[in-house]
């Protein structure tokens, strides 16, 4: 079907905040979210091991997000923070998108597609735990269901009534990028007529254990000053990684499907595809330069067209000079500098963080200007105003590519 796929909803919760508005005028301003977690916050009741948060200090906490605004039904008790986080910014998008409660005859024909590169991690590891050391008889069947990696987008399901197919993704670090090219395909098929792509990861203390032991968390990158030396600096694998958390959520729909029922189109998903480049079995691309060319080629569209990107260079040697040798080919297609915004660098890495690029990107198009920031090559870009058309390029270790591009809805 060759109608536009429109963007009419966005939900996030995120270091930056809790709410688009909130998350954008974060981010416009460049305030980070890494930082401490404060006592009582709702992490440390639900999603992490109180006693592990001195072995990471800094890190992309989600911020300002309370549960109990967004989970109306009784499950709230029984979710996970991951699952948990996935319902607030799909409740949040669906209402941002005028869906509301969904209608009877509207529930078949919508979709939801979720995109995670670790699904709910803390109670995987209780569970597991508690089964190798006691046994079988230590398992809690009522714990369970939040183990598979489809729990979170099924309570979703339950809670805003989405009866349409419910698909998960993984694609490690472009989880959140494959779950949106996934929801353009859905809609291209015609077998919906809405659909939700969300992306969602939490930061837990089996990750934090894990990172650690890998030697992936480098002290320089504990505190804001020394985070922001070695990002830029590009120190590689030990320099300034910060694991993240969050999830983001954008309703996707054909144009004409949104007029018909009276909604707002905030931008258009003009591009969104899943390809693949030379890399290692759980290695970033080997040849930067090549593989920005195969995700341009994938892209589908003049590189000249690009106002800019928002980009993820966080401080990994591999994947700083693959979004450099990126904004190397967008400044010699237009034959000027490309605009770039980084985002990694104020709320943390995590696996489906592309979402909320994407959602960063609808943003930047509505408001008229694409922040500026450090770039991966060193130096500043300038804000971009008026962007037309912006990127958003996901990359994940084997090789795997998935451009999106958003286009003003104008």
């Amino acid at each position: 079907m060759s109608d536009a796929i429109v963007v009419t909803g966005v939900g996030v919760v995120s270091p930056l905040g809790t709410g688009s508005d909130e998350a954008w005028r974060a981010f416009a301003a460049g305030d980070g979210g890494i930082r401490v977690l404060a006592d009582g916050d709702q992490r440390l009741q639900r999603g992490v091991d109180p006693n592990a948060v001195p072995e990471i200090g800094r890190a992309g906490w989600v911020r300002g997000f309370e549960p109990r605004a967004f989970i109306r039904s009784p499950h709230l008790r029984r979710m996970d923070w991951c699952s948990r986080m996935l319902v607030a910014v799909v409740r949040q998008a669906f209402d941002a998108a005028g869906l509301g409660e969904l209608a009877e005859d509207a529930r078949p024909r919508t979709a939801l597609v979720v995109g995670s590169a670790f699904g709910n991690q803390r109670e995987t590891a209780v569970y597991l735990e508690r089964v190798l050391k006691t046994g079988p008889a230590a398992a809690q069947p009522m714990l369970f269901p939040n183990l598979v990696l489809n729990a979170a987008a099924g309570y979703a399901a339950i809670e805003l009534g989405v009866e349409g197919p419910n698909v998960c993704v993984a694609e490690h670090e472009a989880s959140g990028e494959a779950a949106l090219a996934t929801a353009f395909d859905l809609l291209r098929s015609g077998i919906c007529d809405v659909v939700c792509a969300a992306g969602v990861d939490e930061l837990s203390g089996f990750q934090i254990e894990t990172m650690s032991h890998l030697r992936l968390l480098h002290p320089d990158s504990m505190t804001p000053e020394g985070r922001e030396l070695a990002w830029r600096r590009g120190r590689g694998t030990s320099g300034a990684f910060v694991p993240g958390e969050g999830a983001a959520a954008l309703v996707l729909e054909r144009a004409a499907h949104a007029r018909s029922r009276g909604a707002r189109a905030r931008a258009t998903l003009a591009a969104a595809r899943v390809g693949a480049c030379e890399a290692g079995a759980y290695a970033l691309p080997r040849d930067a330069e090549a593989a920005a060319a195969r995700l341009l080629e994938l892209a589908g569209e003049p590189a000249s067209s690009i106002s800019g990107v928002v980009g993820g260079a966080n401080g990994v040697a591999a994947r700083d000079r693959f979004e450099a040798a990126l904004q190397h080919a967008l400044a010699a297609a237009a034959r000027r500098p490309a605009g770039y915004a980084p985002y990694k660098r104020l709320v943390g890495d995590w696996g489906a963080a592309g979402a909320l690029a994407a959602a960063l990107a609808v943003l930047a198009l509505e408001a008229g200007v694409l922040p500026g920031g450090p770039q991966p090559a060193g130096g500043e870009a300038a804000a971009v105003h008026d962007p037309r058309r912006l990127l958003v390029p996901g990359v994940a270790r084997g090789g795997a590519l998935v451009p999106l591009l958003f286009d003003h809805a104008g």
